[in-house]
């Protein structure tokens, strides 16, 4: 544990400097297989330097002399205790330097809103991306007036409450995009600690616990206080990456499409053991259910796999239009191959079975158990151009 004068910097303040391209220096202590398995990303390179903490211990001198001295330097380790002690071995050798606050996990558990651009006629609402930086994990909230809808929240479910305050607003509904496998849900929890009704769709053959208000696809939602609602809120069946995927159209064109679409790939339809059947499903949903949808829709997905998906204005989105042409799998013709490529994928993570059956309501979840299984990005988007590799 860091002790309180150890010279610290908190995740989001270190995120802003790298995304400025502010020249630090970043020194990862962790051992090898973390380094390698997991590191922090900025919208601009990380210039890092990797000396494991057991270098340090086992030979000082030897370790601090991997280390640069002309440089403002930060250190990073897994929860923030071991880069504190070398926080304080590189004082003692007259190197300054300061601690990332609760490290890695720290990093995972970020949570940084940014709001999306709206034309002029939603000017009645508004719209936030939550990016959950260290898992490429992105969430929502919709408000209009006083009443707000919370889209995939992660399982801080304070922060969100907090922020819906911050907006003048209440959590009237929150809506799942899916039953999430990399990551647990805060949906549930946040539903209940709102009074506000939950919603997502498991699908056939999953046994769902959770209480939850079911939505017909085609249904249309009213965000807002004044008469008949300021936003509409379409609900769009999307199967393919789950059998219960939805996605939700918010207003004339911003489609939330949680794991069905990404602004570089589509969510891999592996992850409950149906590769083929979910695999043609997914098929149909892009060549049919989006193909309808007009080139300007706005696609803003639950996910992101690099960090350049974040675009200029801090929004991972991208026109449906432009996704026609650049995504590799809209590009596959037939159902066959479009399933085999989407199918080449390396395996899921163990973890993400026990998340799934957490999300369903099936089990409880022990806290350390929840930041063991969301440790690392997430891996829910499969590649045609890495299977045809």
């Amino acid at each position: 544990m860091a002790d309180a004068a150890t010279p610290s910097i908190e995740v989001g303040e270190l995120l802003a400097r790298v995304d400025a391209s502010e020249p630090l220096l970043l020194l990862d202590v962790r051992n090898d297989e973390e380094f390698e398995t997991w590191r922090l990303e900025g919208r601009r390179p990380v210039e890092t330097v990797h000396v494991p903490y057991f270098d340090f211990v086992e030979d000082a001198d030897a370790a601090l002399s991997r280390v640069p001295r002309d440089r403002e330097l930060v250190v990073l380790c897994a929860k923030g205790g071991s880069s504190a002690m070398v926080v304080e071995m590189l004082g003692e050798a007259g190197i300054a330097a300061r601690n990332v606050a609760g490290g890695m996990i720290a990093y995972g558990e970020y949570l940084e809103p940014v709001k999306v651009p709206l034309d002029a006629e939603a000017a009645r609402w508004e719209l936030w991306q939550v990016n959950r930086r260290g898992k490429g994990c992105l969430s929502y909230v919709a408000r209009a007036g006083r009443h707000a809808v919370v889209v995939d929240p992660s399982r801080d479910t304070a922060w969100y409450e907090g922020f819906v305050r911050r907006l003048g607003a209440t959590i009237v509904r929150v809506l799942d995009t899916h039953v999430h496998a990399d990551h647990l849900s805060g949906g549930p929890a946040l539903a209940a600690r709102s009074g506000a009704p939950y919603s997502v769709t498991a699908g056939p053959g999953f046994e769902l616990r959770h209480a939850v208000e079911p939505l017909a696809d085609g249904r249309e939602l009213r965000l807002g206080d004044e008469p008949g609602g300021a936003l509409t809120i379409r609900v769009v069946a999307t199967p393919g990456h789950t059998p219960g995927s939805t996605s939700y159209l918010l207003g004339r064109r911003h489609l939330l499409t949680g794991d069905t679409m990404f602004v570089r790939s589509v969510g891999r339809p592996d992850l409950g053991g149906h590769a083929a059947e979910w695999g043609r499903a997914l098929f149909h949903t892009l060549r049919e259910r989006l193909a309808a949808l007009p080139e300007d829709t706005v696609i803003l997905p639950a996910h992101w796999a690099g960090a350049d998906e974040i675009g200029p204005d801090g929004v991972v989105a991208g026109r449906l239009g432009r996704l026609r042409v650049a995504v590799p799998e809209l590009a596959i013709p037939t159902e066959a191959a479009f399933v085999a490529a989407i199918g080449a994928v390396p395996p899921a993570p163990a973890a993400y079975s026990e998340i799934v059956r957490a999300n369903l309501g099936l089990a409880p979840v022990d806290p350390d158990k929840a930041t063991e299984w969301e440790l690392g990005k997430n891996q829910c988007a499969a590649s045609a151009s890495h299977a045809a590799s």
